[in-house]
């Protein structure tokens, strides 16, 4: 399995920061992980949501002291689903 591809958007000013996620995912193969990190707990779950209703799956929602780390796999198909 590849290494997963880290994305930060600390610092960057929503929607851009959801525009920067979802371009970096479609340039990505299927399958790919990438590791969003965010510094704000609303832009976080409105990139979840984006998430759950695409092709792409939300692996993992971590709250880190600093941020919140969402891992994201592109395109398998599993609409809907969440592990946490």
């Amino acid at each position: 399995m590849a290494a997963k591809l880290v994305l930060d958007l600390r610092g960057i000013v929503s929607p851009l920061d959801l525009f920067k996620c979802k371009s970096r995912l479609s340039a990505m193969a299927k399958g790919e992980l990438l590791e969003a990190i965010l510094k704000d707990e609303a832009v976080a779950k409105t990139l979840a949501t984006i998430i759950l209703r695409s092709e792409d799956e939300l692996v993992y929602h971590r709250k880190q002291p600093d941020c919140i780390c969402l891992g994201i796999r592109k395109g398998t198909g599993s609409r809907g689903r969440s592990n946490r």
